[in-house]
């Protein structure tokens, strides 16, 4: 199990949310919809709650009423730069009014992007897929490590170890000595596995770190990603599209409906 992370703290509690739907046979990406919802509503909720909702109404109202004098102005009557200042500050006054409460307000949504990265994003491989794993700063030659318990080649092309992956309940662990590095499958499907750093604090890997003294800085897996939506080109197939895509329409609905500024 992964170490404790502050923005992995919610997992459990949103695990049981995803369960729940899941359990009333919605698919990932309105599962991804459903979390995308209570992303925008806790952030506009506090958005709200943090803004001066009326000083930002004024001041838009004003910087309205300044563009419709800049559109008018001209360099000739000399109002021109006096409306080009005064539209600097009124918009200064709105972006810094705005930017705390929107900073603060962004929080819930880390919480969300980090349990949706967990569990929409890569993929478990099947038994007898084939596997890459990438050494990245590896200390001496591959040759002076072996795999236990499945038959890995090393590919010098791709600079990785290759093997089919084991069937399930079996494991597979890369050996330097007798020190053991590197156990696949992973205890959950990943695409990278590395020493912790300090902002693993914040976000964890879930699949767990190597050690500090291991002889590599980290092992990437060519491990797939789930296609959440089943069109377009693959950048926009995976979880992070939809969500983000979500949370704007939510969020924008939610900001006319509630008459946020």
């Amino acid at each position: 199990m992964a170490d404790f992370s502050l923005f992995d703290s919610l997992n459990p509690v949103l695990a049981i949310v995803d369960r729940v739907l899941a359990g009333l046979s919605l698919a990932p990406v309105w599962r991804i919809a459903v979390f995308a919802a209570l992303g925008s509503l806790a952030s506009m909720w506090l958005f709200k709650k943090l803004s001066n909702q009326a000083e930002l109404a004024e001041l838009k109202q004003k910087i309205g009423q300044v563009q419709k004098n800049l559109v008018r102005s001209n360099d000739e009557s000399g109002g021109l730069g006096q409306v080009l200042r005064s539209n600097l500050k009124l918009s200064g006054r709105q972006l810094w009014l705005s930017f705390w409460p929107a900073l603060i307000a962004s929080i819930p949504i880390l919480f969300l992007l980090v349990f949706c990265s967990n569990q929409f994003g890569a993929e478990a491989m099947d038994s007898g897929a084939r596997v890459y794993v990438t050494p990245v700063e590896l200390e001496g030659s591959p040759g002076n490590y072996r795999w236990m318990d499945i038959n890995a080649q090393w590919d010098a092309r791709k600079k990785a170890w290759t093997f089919y992956q084991p069937e399930q309940a079996k494991t597979a662990t890369l050996m330097r000595g007798a020190e053991s590095l590197l156990s696949v499958p992973t205890v959950v499907p990943t695409q990278v596995v590395h020493k912790k750093q300090w902002w693993n604090y914040l976000i964890a890997n879930p699949a767990g770190y190597i050690d500090d003294n291991a002889s590599a800085e980290r092992f990437e897996f060519n491990t797939p990603t789930q296609v959440i939506i089943n069109w377009g080109p693959g950048w926009m197939r995976g979880w992070l599209f939809a969500f983000m895509l979500f949370l704007v329409l939510f969020s924008v609905a939610i900001k006319k409906l509630w008459k946020i500024h």
